[in-house]
């Protein structure tokens, strides 16, 4: 097995429940990565105290960022990971977990040789609330594209071909992982970014109500458009992000940390 290193950043704003669910995802994922042999590291992006507290006792890095302009805010996230001077770099979303599944295969492709870019096609769209039980599943559009949260980029891949002094448009509020694709695949190739999944459980993308695309753009489009995933209540029993969240140990009120991988009755 090849050894590697790869830093996993996060941007967040509001949604600080979700936030939480997902800053601890990322430190069990490091974990899975760092017993897998890898060296792992994570960074987190926001402006809010609590959630910088939070990340820095899951052994995670915290660096204050406003969130406007959000063309700045993500152009720096990224060069911050790329200075970490990793051999990867991913990216994981603030209301997004993936399964263990989906990352051990990502655990396999970074044993080997080095892949410019990959992940997944496909997630699984959830409502942050327990009541709404219908979840249905999102697939990229173009092969270029994959899910946001769980794509690896080579350090030098990013580094060689995007300037992201100049690749985000002024007042640019969406669209930016797709555009540093599009910058990628059209320096190389097409077959730059590799799909190693295409299963809907690879990402769960959960849905709050403070969202850009709604949970009910999504479900009203169910299933013509989105196929059916299973119930919420089914994911629940098999994810301990969802259970965690229902539970309220991503509650700011909450001052238990459960350690990634340990029962909330060991805390």
């Amino acid at each position: 097995m090849i050894k590697r290193s790869v830093c996993f950043f996060m941007l967040y704003h509001k949604r600080p429940e979700l936030t939480r669910m997902s800053i601890w995802h990322m430190a069990k994922v490091i974990k899975m990565f760092n017993e897998a042999g890898h060296s792992a590291q994570g960074i987190v992006f926001g402006d809010d105290p609590r959630q910088e507290e939070y990340a820095k006792s899951l052994g995670i890095d915290h660096i204050t960022v406003p969130n406007k302009p959000l063309s700045r805010k993500f152009a720096q996230a990224y060069q911050y990971a790329l200075l970490r001077e990793t051999e990867y770099i991913c990216k994981v979303d603030s209301n997004n977990f993936n399964s263990d599944k989906y990352w051990r295969k990502c655990i396999d492709v970074v044993s080997g040789e080095k892949v410019a870019s990959f992940g997944t096609n496909r997630f699984t769209i959830v409502s942050s609330n327990p009541k709404q039980e219908k979840t249905c599943i999102f697939k990229t559009r173009k092969k270029i594209h994959l899910c946001n949260s769980g794509q690896f980029y080579l350090n030098w891949t990013l580094s060689s071909c995007v300037n992201f002094r100049s690749i985000y448009k002024e007042g640019q509020s969406f669209n930016f992982d797709g555009v540093i694709n599009e910058k990628i695949t059209s320096t190389y190739s097409s077959d730059t970014i590799r799909t190693i999944s295409s299963h809907p459980d690879d990402c769960f993308d959960v849905k709050d109500g403070d969202d850009i695309h709604s949970y009910k753009s999504y479900i009203d489009k169910r299933p013509d458009t989105y196929p059916a995933n299973l119930d919420r209540s089914e994911l629940k029993n098999k994810y301990e992000e969802i259970r965690l969240l229902d539970e309220g140990f991503f509650s700011l009120e909450n001052d238990k940390i459960v350690e990634p991988g340990a029962e909330p009755s060991e805390t």
